[in-house]
């Protein structure tokens, strides 16, 4: 899952020319102009760090900043790759224990250091810590520099003026507080006005439950939470004694606010004395917000129960083609466990098939409808084209029943897609986790993919011998071609096997196909029979058929 790496308001603030811009714009001038012109977008990104320190970005021909910033946003930051002087993935997590023992990945790292960990004065990196910077720059601590400004110093000046900002490689962790008790009533800082503010509940892992009160003096409590891993997700607003509303978000672009056109608003639910609030749904490992709010006075209990369901796949699968996840060549059988819906509308795996192959796919274990799609890339552009044929086969797949691709395949590479439902409108997203099942066995004879198939067939009355070409078991029989030197008659095909003329039983082929061979060779309907006579005897020479 691609990584936010874009600050709406770092960019406006350090670019005066765009302080008029609303997010939606500042990423488009971002992406437009921005990247190409060298514009600074974010604290804690420096694309000249990222080429300086993965040299095989330029030698795979990633050289500029746009190509670097998509491949980072993509691909780089989840591999833990160095494109900070301020932070370092594998550093916070190795000086951090406590986000260690939680299962954070890397992109999980990122945000919790963006959001929270430099507030907290946490060290990120081997060049930089934000107390130690303070400690040996004691005109900064005079100035009054926070943890944030402090970092924004050393950014924007402090690198360039040479200034210690930390002792060395061998770093003392900084000693972090104990986390807040987990106990009933009111145990975090009293919950803020804004997602910037919330009370911070840490990583969920089974249940937590909270009591509180929003009314006229406090109509919002914001709470954020991170899940280590894809997870059931369950929140309960009860124990109202007056109406309120509860909300799901995530914060997409980290700006600290709710878009509604941005869909960071993912569901909610609306509670009364009367009847609890609930949300469920499937969630992907990440920082969510919750938000209880009302018009009212009203006591709550906020009940959250979170069921880890952890994918087993080493990076979340890309979303397109030419990021899908890389499972390599596949024999026997593999499976994969992930997440699909609102956050993350694609994983797309791709393998190859050093054999002709039979392959069956199962998509399982889903609390919501989601698709599986079989892709060939038959043209090369790194696009799914329809037009061309592309998509192989198709399924879908539902709480209640898997979905199940059977295919035929030649030797060469393909792609797996699973995407979810969504509506018409696509206001409507379906969230799931599953199970994805690939088995691969090998088989001979001639295969092949394009939806019109032909049939060879070479018969020779005078020898009493037939051949036909073999067909996949599990080709698309919808329209298939029988041929030999002379003739060409397409029929509509309805079995599941290739058929063999020399030794096929009359329930074998549908009854047009049988009233085309039987007839003009004079054997009825008795193919096995008939085969093993001289077809000379039997021939019907008014047949076109049985002429040529």
């Amino acid at each position: 899952m691609a990584v936010n790496l874009f600050d709406a308001n770092f960019y406006r603030s350090v670019n005066p020319d765009l302080a008029s811009f609303n997010d939606a714009q500042a990423f488009q001038h971002l992406v437009s102009a921005g990247l190409n012109e060298g514009r600074k977008f974010s604290l804690y990104v420096d694309l000249n760090t990222y080429r300086a320190n993965n040299p095989d970005l330029g030698a795979a021909g990633l050289t500029t900043n746009q190509q670097l910033y998509d491949h980072l946003s993509a691909i780089g930051a989840a591999e833990g790759r160095t494109f900070s002087p301020v932070f370092n993935a594998n550093v916070y997590r190795a000086l951090n224990p406590d986000l260690q023992a939680a299962g954070l990945n890397n992109e999980q790292l990122f945000d919790h250091f963006r959001a929270f960990g430099i507030n907290e004065g946490r060290q990120a990196s081997d060049s930089f810590s934000v107390g130690y910077y303070l400690a040996a720059n004691p005109d900064l601590a005079a100035a009054g520099f926070n943890h944030q400004q402090a970092l924004q110093h050393y950014v924007f000046s402090g690198i360039a003026e040479g200034r210690i900002a930390a002792p060395g490689v061998a770093v003392t962790p900084v000693t972090q507080a104990p986390p807040p008790p987990q106990n009933t009533g009111d145990p975090f800082p009293a919950p803020g006005t804004t997602l910037n503010t919330s009370s911070d509940l840490g990583v969920v892992n089974g249940s937590r439950n909270l009591t509180d009160f929003v009314g006229t003096d406090d109509p919002n409590d914001y709470y954020r939470f991170v899940l280590a891993n894809n997870s059931e997700f369950g929140l309960t607003l009860g124990a109202l004694t007056n109406s309120a509303n509860v909300q799901l978000i995530k914060d997409y672009n980290q700006n600290g606010e709710i878009d509604d056109g941005d869909g960071d608003v993912l569901t909610s639910d609306y509670g009364y004395s009367s009847e609890n609030a609930n949300i469920n749904q499937a969630l992907a490992a990440g920082t969510y917000f919750i938000r209880v709010y009302t018009n009212g006075n009203t006591n709550y209990d906020l009940r959250l129960n979170v069921a880890p369901q952890p994918g087993n796949t080493p990076v979340d699968p890309g979303n397109t083609l030419s990021t899908a996840l890389d499972i390599g060549s596949v024999s026997g059988e593999r499976s994969f466990k992930e997440f699909v819906g609102t956050t993350d509308r694609n994983d797309i795996y791709r393998f190859s098939l050093s054999n002709n192959s039979d392959i069956k796919l199962t998509l399982s274990s889903l609390t919501q409808s989601a698709y599986i799609a079989l892709i060939q890339d038959k043209n090369g552009n790194g696009r799914i084209d329809d037009g061309d044929g592309d998509v192989l086969k198709s399924d879908s797949g539902y709480s209640s029943e898997n979905g199940y691709i059977n295919q035929a395949l030649a030797a060469g590479t393909y792609f797996i897609r699973v995407y979810p439902y969504s509506s018409y409108n696509d206001n409507d997203i379906a969230n799931t986790n599953y199970d994805l099942k690939i088995s691969a066995q090998a088989r001979a004879g001639v295969i092949n993919n394009n939806s019109n198939i032909d049939i060879i067939a070479n018969i020779d009355p005078l020898t009493n011998s037939s051949t036909v070409n073999e067909l996949p078991a599990s080709a698309d029989f919808g329209n298939v071609a029988l041929n030999d030197a002379n003739v060409s008659l397409t029929q509509q095909f309805t079995g599941n096997d290739a058929v063999e003329l020399g030794n096929v039983a009359s329930n074998q082929l549908p009854n047009t196909t049988q009233d085309l061979i039987g007839d003009a060779l004079g054997i009825g309907s008795d193919f096995g029979s008939g085969f093993n006579s001289n077809l000379l005897d039997n021939a019907n020479f008014n047949s076109t058929l049985s002429l040529l």
